[in-house]
């Protein structure tokens, strides 16, 4: 099971998502479907499907529920969604992934806005979820995590097609959680410091602190922050780290913190991880390389 770093993503609420349905309705009509509304009377009728190209790990029941609502809306449409599948499901070529009815118009303006956010969604889970597979073969206690290098406007989107595929939420924003970088270490003149200042403002917030060596982490430990991030390290210096969080922990009676390594990690370059256990593994490629699943629409 997903080990999440903060509050997982695990629903998609209207208004999480309705500035950015309403501009995709917008942009991609202002003036109406010229083509469709021309040729179709407004009472032509249709049954519509949206059909799998390929396999993949579908995302998008929740997506294209709020879409249908605001779309009605603004347009006066009455488009129903008869059938989805379920978000997190696995599904195949040629599979019926979501069946839709209502005015023919009001299909075909509605379809690339659909297909728009059902691929992309759906190519975050599926990318998420080879990866996750991946990394049970090479070492089933490892996380898989996101990151906050997401599309503007999809932050949340985005982060909801990691946990639909089998991921691990980060930080959401920059509010969600402290992030004590070497930046902040440095000008404040030490981990403690602003520690101190974050537990009496922000007593309930999870605090993470970026480790730059290994001389830093019994300062971490002992300001009993939340999780290290282990931060452009080889797998030497991972292992001489964890080696180190583990006996400064059992020293001083403190329980041991998360640990996140992060910098430039992909498939690829998983395999050297086999032993460095019940870690997370933070990839930003997991939603800034994502590629759209191949996914029609037809009438």
């Amino acid at each position: 099971m997903a080990k999440h770093y903060t509050t997982p993503v695990d629903h998609i609420q209207k208004e999480d998502v309705e500035y950015l349905i309403r501009l995709a309705i917008k942009e991609d009509a202002p003036e109406g479907d010229i083509t469709s509304e021309t040729i179709f009377s407004r009472d032509h009728k249709s049954f519509a499907s949206l059909i799998a190209k390929t396999d993949g790990i579908f995302c998008g029941k929740e997506i294209t529920k709020h879409t249908i609502d605001i779309f009605n809306e603004i347009t006066q449409y009455h488009i129903n969604l008869l059938f989805s599948l379920n978000d997190g499901t696995k599904f195949y070529k040629k599979d019926i992934l979501i069946q839709l009815e209502g005015e023919t118009c009001g299909l075909l303006r509605i379809e690339r806005i659909l297909l728009n956010f059902v691929q992309y969604l759906s190519g975050i889970s599926t990318l998420t979820h080879q990866t996750v597979e991946l990394a049970k073969t090479i070492n089933p206690t490892i996380n898989i995590l996101d990151t906050r290098k997401t599309i503007p406007g999809y932050r949340k989107l985005a982060k909801y097609a990691v946990y639909c595929g089998g991921g691990s939420n980060h930080r959401i924003d920059l509010s969600d959680m402290v992030m004590l970088k070497d930046n902040h270490i440095k000008a404040i003149k030490g981990i403690q410091k602003a520690v101190d200042k974050i537990r009496h403002k922000y007593p309930d917030k999870l605090i993470e602190v970026e480790i730059e060596n290994i001389e830093q982490i019994e300062e971490a430990i002992l300001s009993k922050v939340d999780i290290l991030m282990l931060d452009n390290m080889d797998v030497d210096q991972i292992k001489d780290c964890l080696k180190r969080i583990e006996e400064t922990c059992t020293k001083h009676n403190i329980k041991k913190p998360l640990v996140e390594i992060s910098g430039g990690w992909k498939p690829e370059n998983l395999q050297q991880l086999s032993e460095i256990n019940d870690v997370g593994i933070s990839m930003g490629f997991l939603t800034h390389s994502a590629k759209f699943l191949d996914i029609s629409m037809e009438i």
